[in-house]
């Protein structure tokens, strides 16, 4: 395999990357949201193990205290409720509130039919590589278990 082929790749996910942020940080803004905060949201929608501050907090590498602010500020925007845990009362669970974060949905919908009908366009098995490789990208960036806290 080329240094080229490897440094093009990395360019084409770093700018990727980029143009990711940046819009999810102009949909946040639109929202009342700050971009964090709505890729908080958005981890709970996609993930539902991710209920607690803890499981946020070793999820995403943020600081519990972090998280605790990130919480308050969705909860006064209306967007998750804190309830206490069935099984524990030492723990808070954190529930979306269907009705605020519809109109997200609804946007992020959007584009996901788009990028589903842009994906199409490739091969079966040129999308399974990407799919493995985005996989191991994800796993790269992800928090250590260390890291959290």
């Amino acid at each position: 395999m080329s240094d080229e082929l490897v440094a093009q790749v990395r360019a084409a996910l770093q700018r990727q990357l980029v143009h990711a942020i940046l819009g999810n940080e102009r949909v946040a803004r639109e929202h009342g949201l700050r971009v964090t905060d709505l890729q908080a949201l958005h981890l709970m929608v996609l993930r539902e193990d991710v209920r607690t501050p803890r499981q946020i907090s070793d999820t995403t590498g943020m600081p519990t205290s972090t998280v605790t602010k990130l919480l308050d500020r969705l909860e006064q925007a209306g967007y998750v409720r804190r309830i206490p845990d069935r099984t524990d009362r030492r723990k808070t669970r954190i529930e979306l509130v269907d009705e605020a974060i519809a109109p997200l949905q609804i946007l992020y919908g959007k584009a996901d039919a788009e990028f589903d009908a842009l994906s199409r366009r490739f091969e079966t098995s040129e999308l399974e590589v990407v799919a493995r490789y985005l996989d191991a990208v994800s796993d790269f960036y992800a928090p250590k278990p260390e890291e959290a806290r």
